[in-house]
């Protein structure tokens, strides 16, 4: 995600500079076939008519509102969840450390076991954000390469369980209802803290839910094709439609019409990075940046001394 001050000049015609250099030269190439044209074929006409160019700049720029719109809202909705992600991970990490305590359960004896408890239930709740995070950017299950991210996190019977998973992180999730229903007896007290914790892991469902409903549900195709080649063709056809026949190559006339149809494009461009938000481009949602909060915020409420420092931005990006 881009931070403030992030989008620069630079980085701008680095993304864009190729649309840039074609509307200049079309424009160009416009004007030069206007010039020739009423020097060797003199015509009343040399241009398209500028009145229907006018009636479709209008439709087409509601259009694209709209479009921007919608992708927006996608946008949004995915920093939101993340949002939620990271709150609900610190409503749990604090449930799992001030709740499970040797003096409420009688299945934990001390004080020794209880910090054994805390960690393990944090460590997988750690491991399962960042197998989020790599299903969410890969479309589906996690690499080889992945796996040795969660070593310091799960045991080693717990990752080969998970291989075979389709969905990891719905099994980790499972895991720790496992976990948390074996450690929790029958008393009416316990009873509660049970319901607690388990609300907590209902949020994290519900979270997931909404990510993967993002990630899966695609924009309509035709909606996407009809307007990336609408916008084209009524980007080509400006040049074309707003010649002057009096006035060959004025400089003023070329930027003009240059940016006019370099607007539409990028805006349509624009669209399309924000309707998928876990790419891992520069304008999706930091979901790495997020992982190592809520890795600070739950070592910090396990007691730990050993605390990664926050992922800071390049060149104004957070990822």
């Amino acid at each position: 995600m881009i931070i403030g001050g992030g989008t620069t000049v630079l980085r701008a015609l680095r993304n864009d500079w190729f649309t840039l250099v074609f509307f200049s030269s079309l424009t160009v190439t416009a004007e030069y076939i206007a010039e020739y044209v009423n020097v060797h074929l003199p015509l009343k006409h040399t241009s398209f008519p500028s009145l229907p160019l006018g009636v479709l700049i209008t439709p087409m720029s509601i259009f694209l509102a709209f479009q921007i719109n919608q992708c927006y809202d996608r946008w949004w909705e995915a920093r939101k969840l993340w949002g939620q992600l990271v709150n609900v991970s610190r409503s749990l990490g604090r449930q799992i450390t001030t709740l499970l305590t040797d003096k409420r359960f009688s299945s934990i004896h001390d004080e020794k076991e209880a910090a054994k408890f805390h960690q393990e239930l944090v460590y997988r709740h750690l491991a399962y954000v960042n197998t989020l995070r790599i299903a969410l950017r890969s479309g589906g299950k996690l690499s080889e390469k992945d796996w040795p991210l969660l070593a310091p996190l799960l045991s080693d019977a717990e990752i080969i369980e998970l291989k075979d998973a389709i969905n990891v992180p719905t099994q980790l999730l499972q895991k720790q209802g496992e976990v948390l229903s074996k450690l929790i007896g029958k008393d009416w007290g316990e009873q509660q803290v049970l319901l607690q914790l388990d609300s907590s892991i209902n949020l994290l469902c519900d979270i997931q839910g909404g990510c993967e409903r993002i990630k899966r549900t695609a924009f309509p195709d035709r909606f996407n094709f009809h307007t990336r080649i609408f916008v084209w063709l009524l980007a080509i056809l400006i040049p074309f439609s707003l010649i002057e026949s009096e006035q060959h190559f004025d400089v003023v006339a070329m930027v003009t019409e240059t940016l006019l149809s370099f607007i539409f494009v990028t805006i349509e461009r624009l669209g399309a990075e924000l309707r998928d938000p876990f790419e891992n481009r520069i304008n999706d949602t930091p979901m790495s940046t997020l992982c190592r909060t809520i890795e600070i915020d739950l070592r910090q409420q396990l007691g730990e001394d050993s605390i990664p420092p926050p992922l800071k931005p390049i060149k104004g990006v957070l990822m």
